[in-house]
């Protein structure tokens, strides 16, 4: 029991520290490390890097689409180790962030980076490009953690 849940701690902590941070930031704008990163609170309606901004109903089909295929694929596979660990901050991340959306109608993001111009994101977007990156190195150097059941 312990080994099964213990793949879903790196999710959670994804998904309870995002809630926290959104929580305790929210309508600030501020530097953190001057020249670095700062807040800068705003809300989000479109997806990753600002892509189909206010069209809602479409971002829940694509949404829903690429979750589906996911299922769809993942059922015949046994994650284990990396992969698990990637799948995990993947989905903690997503959830914080359909929580958002379901709540305010967008997501809330608020973490700026200061020495370039780049979006503004959250800590389920960390979660999930860091899963994402974990995921594709899993698969490139540790095949052996996607056995087909």
């Amino acid at each position: 029991m312990k080994e099964k849940l213990s793949w879903l701690l790196p999710g959670i902590t994804v998904l309870l520290l995002d809630r926290a941070v959104k929580l305790l930031c929210q309508g600030v704008t501020r530097p953190l490390i001057p020249g670095v990163i700062g807040l800068n609170w705003v809300q989000n309606t479109g997806m990753a890097l600002g892509l189909l901004q206010d069209h809602p109903l479409l971002i829940l089909l694509v949404s829903l689409a690429l979750a589906g295929f996911a299922v769809w694929e993942l059922r015949a596979f046994k994650p284990q180790g990396l992969a698990r660990v990637s799948l995990s901050l993947i989905a903690g991340g997503a959830l914080s962030n359909m929580i958002d959306r379901a709540v305010y109608g967008s997501v809330l993001d608020m973490l700026e980076l200061l020495f370039m111009r780049f979006y503004i994101f959250n800590v389920a977007d960390i979660g999930v490009v860091a899963g994402a990156i974990l995921c594709g190195l899993s698969l490139l150097f540790r095949p052996q953690d996607w056995r087909k059941q």
